[in-house]
């Protein structure tokens, strides 16, 4: 017998992300408790399902980046690797060092976060021996894609969000992980929450996140069996955040705010609803 597992979440060896994974396992198996009818029921709901997950997949891959802008900045890198258990499919960003021999800054995060394939494989096949396939059939490959898109803010810093598709064996749909990278292209450094945003303005940011998705569950539109978020999941997620020129995009994994046949991934603000609570908009000028 196969186990069905709602969703599933995969470590990751980001800094800033501990806490994120942690909170998103206590997530998950609160919802698996909860909807544990709802996921053995998936089935019956299949066909409907099946739209809105094509939808949610939809606007995030299909969503307009600054990649063609930064062609020069950016190099787009690639990795595939095909065994019997998995298929590692993996694009990722790499900052040009001609450009910026400091960029390595960034290219050395990327690769000891996303590029230790041993690391990945290891994981891949501790998850196959947890597995409840007692008669060791009907054996999948698992699958880890990784890709990318890129924003340029102002004051030369770029913005990058890391999607990971993950196929489970045994598992109905695919699940997605999220990263966040920003970046200070003249400082070489990593901007988190408390760099980007004002002392003190957690509770303001959490509050217009959960406003935002409170609307959206209202209007009814793909937003079915979705949830406010808690918390734990803002603490462990307020770093997954990118930025363009007009907006502010938190991401979450499939589990933290929605399952993964609806909703959405992401929670949009435009910037004009919390300038006040961002700091390069309230810097007062030096006066010397």
């Amino acid at each position: 017998m196969v186990c069905l597992i709602g969703c599933k979440k995969e470590t990751s060896p980001q800094q800033t992300l501990d806490n994120k994974n942690t909170q998103t396992k206590k997530t998950i198996e609160n919802q698996n408790t909860r909807d544990s009818v709802a996921v053995f029921s998936e089935k019956n709901l299949e066909p409907d399902q099946e739209k809105t997950k094509a939808i949610k997949k939809e606007r995030l891959i299909t969503a307009k980046d600054d990649k063609t802008q930064l062609q020069e900045l950016v190099v787009s890198k690639s990795f595939f690797k095909e065994e019997d258990l998995y298929v590692l499919d993996y694009k990722y960003p790499y900052l040009n060092e001609k450009i910026d021999p400091l960029y390595s800054v960034f290219n050395n995060f990327i690769s000891e976060n996303y590029l230790n394939i041993e690391k990945t494989e290891n994981q891949i096949l501790e998850d196959k021996e947890l597995l409840c396939d007692t008669l060791k059939i009907n054996r999948f490959r698992d699958k880890r894609i990784i890709d990318y898109k890129i924003y340029s803010a102002k004051n030369d810093r770029i913005s990058i969000i890391l999607y990971k598709e993950n196929y489970y064996s045994g598992m109905l749909y695919s699940t997605y992980l999220f990263d966040c990278i920003n970046f200070d292209l003249k400082k070489h450094n990593f901007i988190y929450f408390d760099d980007f945003f004002e002392t003190d303005t957690e509770e303001e940011v959490f509050t217009t996140i959960n406003t935002i998705i409170k609307n959206g569950i209202s209007s009814g539109e793909l937003y079915y069996d979705c949830w406010e978020l808690s918390k734990g999941d803002f603490k462990a997620y307020k770093n997954n955040f990118v930025v363009n020129s007009d907006t502010i995009e938190f991401y979450f994994d499939d589990c933290v705010i929605c399952p993964s046949y609806t909703g959405t991934y992401s929670i949009e603000i435009p910037i004009k609803d919390i300038i006040h609570l961002i700091k390069k908009y309230n810097d007062r000028p030096i006066v010397s």
